[in-house]
């Protein structure tokens, strides 16, 4: 058997294997870094920069064995240098060329699709280097703490107690951010390990909100937003009375990206937390809305809460999510008979001639709750009546409680 077939039967293996495991990122950061190795991490991403942009220049470079490339040009001003290529490890040079490759054949995918795409162009700056072979481009030395990468050391991180013990350890990207350098490494766990010892409920429905975020059909309502700081405010200010090129623009935008950075972490650890609340039920079942209708004409409640981001992690991290289609009638509905009923924005009670009097949101979330479930009105017996359990007030107060930013209400 050949090597190129022994890596062929590894791969399929791996495959199979990992058809049983779910992937979970972990995010491990560098800590006490001293000035030379801050120098040498930005040389990194500046000689990995350099060689995306040279490979983008010229893409039949792509042909070459990039893992040998030691030498690049770079464009300075209207002239071109050349400039070596000295911290990049071999493999590490040639997983920033197979990530061109897969950015070039997701724009191909794109024009086949109908949409209209333009070319590749090159970088101001690079904030991701992957890492894709595990103990080859990087290791972890659990019993010290510390990560080593290829041809930059050995450093030491915060966060590697996160990883579980029969955790598989696969690829990672180095990333730099405002706040520091950040390794993010995707690793393989057993389905088991997700599972809760209790379930708060077998199902359960959500409609999504621009005033409150997410309405469940029990009659919780969650509500999350993080708006702007006066912070940012004034640095946005500031910025626009610098002069482009000068050292204090640049000062400010380090400043203006350390907020924006802050900001969208508080955003994700809202959702975190209503994704942890959501997990404890057996099903979830939500509308697959557009929020990019919405965000026309509520953009900055929509953009301030990041629901849409919300959406699209209930669908990739949830253990049985279940979809409505974006076009199903859910919020003109009655849950009781499945009339439709022409409701303005500002009517916020739907009344039906059957007798049903219900808040438009739970309404909505009984409705897709009832069609997640394949059920008709007249098999929905008993969804209109949820008893919140003392349990899941235990719960609220345990997982949402602990974040500023997320406002729950109970059903009356």
């Amino acid at each position: 058997m050949t090597k190129a077939e022994r890596i062929k039967n590894t791969i399929r293996e791996t495959r199979e294997r990992r058809k049983a495991l779910r992937p979970v990122v972990f995010q491990l950061k560098l800590q006490n870094l001293s000035g030379k190795k801050e120098e040498l991490l930005e040389r990194a991403f500046l000689e990995a920069k350099w060689l995306y942009n040279w490979l983008v220049s010229d893409l039949e470079r792509l042909d070459l064995p990039v893992n040998k490339v030691n030498m690049v040009e770079v464009k300075v001003g209207e002239t071109f240098e050349k400039r070596t290529l000295t911290v990049l490890g071999s493999q590490v040079k040639q997983e920033i060329a197979d990530r061109l490759k897969d950015n070039l054949r997701a724009l191909a995918m794109l024009k086949e699709n109908g949409h209209k795409v333009g070319r590749l162009k090159p970088k101001s700056f690079v904030n991701s280097i992957p890492l894709k072979q595990y103990d080859v481009t990087y290791s972890l030395d659990f019993a010290r703490n510390r990560v080593r990468i290829q041809k930059l050391g050995s450093f030491r991180v915060l966060g590697l107690h996160q990883i579980p013990p029969d955790a598989e350890v696969a690829s990672a990207v180095l990333v730099r951010k405002p706040s520091g350098y950040y390794l993010h490494v995707t690793c393989y766990l057993p389905r088991e390990y997700f599972c809760y010892p209790y379930k708060l409920g077998e199902a359960v429905g959500g409609d999504f909100g621009v005033e409150t975020k997410i309405t469940l059909s029990n009659g919780i309502k969650i509500d999350f937003e993080v708006r702007e700081t006066p912070r940012l405010k004034r640095l946005q200010r500031k910025l626009a009375r610098t002069k482009k090129g000068s050292r204090s623009r640049g000062k400010i935008r380090l400043l203006l990206r350390r907020e924006y950075e802050k900001l969208n972490n508080r955003r994700k650890d809202a959702q975190h937390k209503v994704l942890a609340f959501l997990r404890l039920y057996g099903k979830v079942v939500f509308q697959d809305d557009g929020f990019k209708g919405w965000a026309a004409l509520f953009g900055g409640q929509v953009h301030s809460s990041g629901v849409g981001g919300l959406k699209s992690r209930l669908r990739d991290s949830l253990e049985t999510p279940v979809v409505v289609k974006r076009f199903e009638p859910t919020t003109r509905e009655c849950f009781a008979c499945g009339k439709q009923h022409e409701l303005s924005l500002s009517e916020r009670t739907i009344k039906c001639d059957c007798g049903w009097t219900c808040d438009r949101n739970l309404n909505a979330a009984l409705v897709i709750l009832r069609k997640g479930l394949g059920l008709g009105p007249d098999q929905a017996v008993g969804l209109d009546r949820p008893e919140l359990k003392p349990l899941e007030r235990k719960a609220v107060a345990r997982i949402l409680g602990s974040n500023p930013y997320v406002r729950v209400s109970f059903p009356q």
